[in-house]
């Protein structure tokens, strides 16, 4: 004899899909995203100048990174470059993305030297985007 409550009750339990892959990537989905932005950071240590109207306007995804560091090395992307190759290896990397921004980040015990050389470099490889990363100074309370 067929009991119908039995029947119903096997209907409802399997009428809605099974959640539990679902949840499982979604997991792995966040954990990889939460390790991709830690390491997305720049791992090369510079001391930003600081700058009092700075303001964050570009991804850092499609971004070619210049660092100079305080004794004057010259890193694209943590890359250590010689400043003799640096004008190709921008253009090289411009070349393709025309529209890539190129942004410069130089310590602020580094020479001023090394900066204009890097930004000399840039300008003769013909970046159409620059930006000039600072440390945003603390804010007066009066402002």
């Amino acid at each position: 004899m067929l009991n119908l409550s039995d029947e119903q009750d096997r209907q409802s339990a399997s009428a809605g899909p099974n959640l539990a892959p679902l949840l499982d990537v979604i997991l792995l989905l966040l954990i990889f995203f939460l390790l991709a932005s830690v390491f997305a950071q720049p791992t090369l240590e510079v001391d930003l100048p600081e700058a009092a109207h700075s303001e964050s306007s570009v991804e850092q995804d499609e971004i070619l990174s210049i660092s100079v560091s305080s004794n004057g090395d010259i890193f694209i992307n943590k890359a250590l470059v010689p400043l003799s190759e640096l004008q190709s290896r921008i253009e090289a990397a411009l070349h393709q993305d025309q529209e890539m921004p190129v942004m410069v980040r130089a310590d602020k015990q580094s020479a001023f030297e090394h900066f204009v050389k890097v930004m000399d470099a840039v300008k003769g490889a013909g970046a159409k985007q620059l930006v000039i990363e600072t440390q945003s100074a603390p804010r007066e309370q009066g402002r």
